[in-house]
């Protein structure tokens, strides 16, 4: 009876420890000209993105597009992307406004899937911020959620044991 209890507790806390691993069905976008946070004081006369699987058609309608927008909102990008591969390209229009550019774009991956996605690269100076502010940038992968799940966890499997003690000895 001892032995049955014992390895349910072995069996849970070996579950739950366990860390589950994230598949990635789809693509994502490898590259980028301008690259995503750059600063171009020259403007393109077009935007390419390069993603790790081919990029499909499907259909009569476009499935596959970029829109880049000026600093202001207004819409920099034709209307004539091509895709090559894994890789999609846009003509861009001429464009005087300095500031951050907007690029989103929506593909289709070669199982199917839209994936979308945005990034921002800046056009003209980088403006300069002030003397002595800092800019600390957050992780994007808090490290407080894992040890909140350590914590859990770990409390867990103490009242688990504790409690299986507890049931025995009375």
């Amino acid at each position: 009876m001892r032995f049955r209890g014992s390895a349910a507790i072995v069996a849970m806390a070996i579950a739950l420890s366990g860390t589950p691993q994230i598949a990635h069905a789809h693509t994502s976008l490898v590259s980028s000209d301008p690259a995503a946070g750059s600063t171009v004081t020259s403007w393109p006369t077009e935007i390419s993105l390069e993603f790790d699987e081919e990029l499909i058609s499907i259909g009569d309608e476009k499935s596959n597009f970029i829109v880049v927008n000026n600093g202001v909102g207004d819409q920099i990008s034709s209307d004539n992307e091509v895709i090559s591969g894994s890789k999609i390209t846009v003509s861009l229009d001429p464009n005087t406004i300095e500031g951050p550019v907007l690029v989103y774009y929506r593909v289709i991956s070669a199982d199917g899937h839209p994936v979308e996605g945005e990034y921002t690269f800046t056009f003209g100076v980088e403006p300069k911020s002030e003397e002595g502010v800092q800019n600390n940038e957050k992780s994007k992968n808090p490290n407080y959620l894992f040890l909140a799940s350590a914590a859990f966890i770990t409390t867990f499997l103490f009242f688990g044991i504790y409690a299986y003690r507890r049931r025995e000895n009375t």
